[in-house]
Formats: structure tokens, C-alpha cells, sequence
């Protein structure tokens, strides 16, 4: 979770960054309009946008919140496997993650459009992570501890282009027909190439391992950890 929060604060770095190079003003626009001083707000907002802010926006409370109702001490156990993965851990560039600006400075509080665009900033983070992990962090693995695996952020993706087009249908306008059919036609297959960087057997075939008894044991016992998925909204509309 901590990591997903400061993938969001580098997100609005490089966002903040396209804002200001000469061929990003259409990027300022797109989250500001075109008002000069709403732009500078966007932008202060950005360089101050924190890992504070962006823990809010990942456990729904703060942070020292969170932690006071949910995390218990580690046992020795734990230490111990945390310790052995450390070659696992995603590394985040400090310097990135400091905040440029004052939060009294002349800033607004970012839009949800621009906290969306954070948002799909970590979640892309998250998948390239996953993805340089192919061979030591198995899916089996990661729904045993975590109850999702790369498999439920394909079909994350697919619920979302359904909400999407449910959302565009409501305001239908006949210009943005292509756009829900190309929605509602979205489906796994092309989901887990996001993720995964290949198709999904092409990945199994590179990566995934027989499981062990001693996983195979870990994964049924963690079954009510695991996502649920509605296969109804997963099924592509169109053909």
C-alpha cells in the first residue's frame, strides 16, 4: 500500500513536469483548462502533492489512522520472510518524493481527474513491477498474501471499461459511440496484455511454475482472502 502512495506522488511529478515542458500545455489544459492561474494551481498542487495526500487516497484513511486499527506486530516469521525478500522490494527515489512546495503556496486541491491520472500512474507502476518480478513473485503466490494476483488486475481493468461506459451511455452523445463499443468489447485477453506485457499464455509459458504442495496448501487456505469477480460484467458486450 505504502508503495502505491508514493508511485501516486511520482505520478504527480512527471505530471507536473509535462505540464511544464512547451509541448505539455495541451496536458495543462486538459486538467486546468485554459486559465494561466488555474494552471500555476495545478501545477503547485503537483510539486506539493505528498505522500500524506496520496495515503489518504489508498487506505481511505490516513496513514497513522490505519495503522492504529489494523497493524499488529510482525512475528519473528514474518520478519524473517521479509527480510529474505528485500531483492524484491520496490525501491522509490527519495529526492521524487519530497515536496517542492509550501502547501500554503497559491495552489487548488487537485481535481478528480487529475487524481484519476495518479491513480492509473500507480496502478502502471505496479504492473512493471510485477512484471521485472515474472519469475520470483509467482500469481499463486501473491493470492496468498495479498488475495489479488495479476490476473485480477486484467479483470479490474475490464469492470472498469464497463463502469466507463455505463458512465459515457448515460450522456450518450453519437461521437462517442466508437468509444463504448471499443468499452464494451474490452475484455480479458486484452486486459492482461496491459498487465502482463504479453498475453497471458505467452507469460505462462515463460514463467509459471508447477506449484508446490506446501503453496498449494498456503493458496486454499487463503481462499477467503481472494478477489470475487463478476463474470457477467467481464463477458464483452459486443463482438
Amino acid at each position: 500500500r505504502n508503495c502505491l502512495a508514493k508511485w501516486m506522488v511520482i505520478e504527480a511529478r512527471k505530471l507536473k513536469q509535462q505540464c511544464l515542458n512547451d509541448d505539455g500545455s495541451n496536458t495543462a489544459r486538459l486538467f486546468a483548462g485554459n486559465d494561466s492561474t488555474k494552471i500555476q494551481q495545478l501545477i503547485n498542487a503537483l510539486d506539493s502533492f505528498g505522500y500524506d495526500e496520496a495515503a489518504k487516497e489508498v487506505y481511505g484513511v490516513a496513514y497513522p489512522e490505519w495503522k492504529k486499527r489494523h497493524q499488529k506486530k510482525a512475528t519473528e516469521e514474518q520478519l524473517r520472510l521479509y527480510k529474505e525478500s528485500m531483492h524484491l522490494h520496490a525501491k522509490h527515489d527519495s529526492e521524487t518524493l519530497k515536496t517542492a512546495v509550501n502547501s500554503s503556496v497559491n495552489k487548488c486541491p487537485l481535481s478528480k481527474r487529475a487524481l484519476i491520472r495518479l491513480q492509473a500512474g500507480a496502478f502502471t507502476s505496479l504492473c512493471h513491477h510485477l512484471r521485472i518480478r515474472s519469475d520470483t513473485v509467482p500469481n499463486m503466490e501473491l493470492m496468498t498474501i495479498s488475495g489479488f494476483c495479476r490476473n485480477c488486475l486484467a479483470k479490474w481493468l475490464v469492470v472498469e471499461a464497463r463502469r466507463i461506459s455505463e458512465e459515457t451511455t448515460t450522456y450518450f452523445l453519437p461521437e462517442l459511440s466508437k468509444t463504448i463499443q471499443s468499452l464494451d468489447s474490452f475484455g480479458y485477453d486484452e486486459a492482461a496484455r496491459y498487465v502482463y506485457g504479453c498475453t497471458y499464455p505467452e507469460w505462462k509459458k515463460r514463467h509459471q511454475q508447477k506449484a508446490t504442495d506446501k503453496q498449494m496448501e498456503r493458496y486454499n487456505g487463503s481462499k477467503h482472502l481472494h478477489a470475487k469477480h463478476d463474470k457477467e460484467l467481464l463477458a464483452t458486450r459486443v463482438s
